[in-house]
């Protein structure tokens, strides 16, 4: 090795030691902000997304793909002790700062939930609702992750999906319709007062007829 080789060599090797190490908890610590958080709710309020869907103490309510928990602890409170929130994911960096905000904000009535690309793994027969927020658009199986939502709703209970309502959005107004009910669904509402979101609500067919 040459002499401007070995120099060259060592100016990499001191560019990367000056390098800040970045641990697991504060990459996740970084993606998930208060700060984005207020962001989302000047358009995306949770709690007039809690009305719309019908949210009211006491009940049990389950959220596809919660992220860092943003709406999930807003549903918490509303819940309150009686009632009980299990936010699902299944990214561990969002998983993990969820549990560490249960501890941090003393939250006693949400569990986390692990689940899988099409199972959220929900308690059967357990949830008055189920909600996605700016979920829907990223799963790579959406009938089948609707499918098993059903079993864990209670009979009459709710399925809400928040998405964009941009022309050009994807997935579009009628894939989500469409799959809802391949997934066996019957939309009951569509709810467009939000300036950005329309908010889908849906309820599982009902087949005895």
């Amino acid at each position: 090795m040459t002499w401007t080789k070995i120099r060259i060599a060592a100016l990499i090797a001191a560019c990367f030691a000056v390098l800040p190490l970045v641990l697991p908890s504060q990459v996740y610590e970084y993606k998930w902000s208060e700060v984005d958080e207020e962001a989302f709710e000047k358009t995306q309020p949770t709690e007039k997304i809690m009305d719309a869907i019908g949210i009211k103490a006491g009940m049990y309510v389950g959220e596809v793909g919660a992220g860092g928990g943003r709406v999930a602890v807003r549903v918490s409170r509303r819940v309150g002790l009686a009632g009980r929130v299990f936010a699902n994911d299944i990214t561990e960096s969002a998983l993990d700062y969820m549990r560490e905000r249960c501890v941090r904000e003393k939250i006693q009535n949400m569990e986390v939930v692990k689940g899988t690309l099409t199972d959220p793994r929900f308690p059967k027969s357990k949830l008055d609702a189920v909600y996605l927020t700016f979920t829907y658009r990223h799963l790579e199986k959406p009938v089948e992750v609707l499918k098993n939502i059903a079993p864990a709703l209670k009979p009459g209970g709710v399925l809400a999906v928040i998405e964009s309502k941009s022309y050009n959005q994807v997935p579009s107004k009628n894939e989500i319709i469409q799959n809802a009910g391949l997934a066996g669904y019957a939309l009951t509402k569509l709810e467009t007062f939000l300036p950005e979101d329309d908010i889908y609500l849906f309820q599982v067919k009902n087949t005895s007829s």
